[in-house]
Formats: C-alpha cells, sequence, structure tokens
C-alpha cells in the first residue's frame, strides 16, 4: 500500500466559542491548557467571521462555501440538504469523502 503524501484534517466547530481561550492572550484570566496546546500545532483563524447571525444558516453557508442568499437558508429550521441549493452542492464533508478521506461527525455540524 503507497502512503499518500496529504495532510490529516480536523475540523472543530463551535458554537458561540468567542475568543475567550488563552492563547490569544483576550482573556487573561482564562485558563485553557489544552486549547493553547492544540494551536501550537494547528492553524488557528483569528479573523474568520459567520454569514449569519443564527447557527443553522451560518452552519449552511461554512459547509457549502455558499452566502445565506445562495443556500436559501435563513433560519433554524431549514436544512441545507432539503434547499434547492442544498440539494445539488457538495458539502466540505462530502468533498473529503469525495477525495479518499474518512469523515466522521458529531452534533449539529453534519
Amino acid at each position: 500500500m503507497v502512503q499518500e503524501n496529504r495532510p490529516n484534517v480536523l475540523f472543530i466547530s463551535f458554537d458561540d466559542l468567542n475568543h475567550y481561550v488563552g492563547f490569544l492572550d483576550r482573556a487573561p484570566n482564562a485558563i485553557t491548557p489544552h486549547f493553547n496546546r492544540l494551536a501550537e500545532r494547528c492553524t488557528v483563524f483569528e479573523r474568520a467571521y459567520c454569514q449569519a447571525p443564527i447557527c443553522n444558516p451560518s452552519r449552511a453557508s461554512l459547509m457549502s462555501g455558499l452566502r445565506p442568499s445562495t443556500t436559501g437558508v435563513y433560519n433554524n429550521r431549514q436544512p441545507l440538504r432539503f434547499s434547492e441549493t442544498g440539494k445539488n452542492c457538495v458539502t466540505l464533508p462530502q468533498y473529503f469523502r469525495q477525495n479518499g478521506y474518512l469523515t466522521t461527525g458529531s452534533g449539529k455540524v453534519y
């Protein structure tokens, strides 16, 4: 078996995490040793913004790469896969799977 030279990807998504973690040095009283250790080994996006102020449209946008105005997902009751655009779009997990990655998920992220 030939070993492929491609990176491992660990995608962690949180609701309402904000910037109160030690490694960002914005909350001096935050004690987050595990996050700090993880951040030392990873790429940290410090200026990542959500597309919508509501969970589901924001997640749909993140997973599809499309804006809510394109996905048609505007509230928490509209799953992306049932929207007209969502039926035909390839989500981030699907893209990874199609390219040979093992994808798993739990919680609210599809």
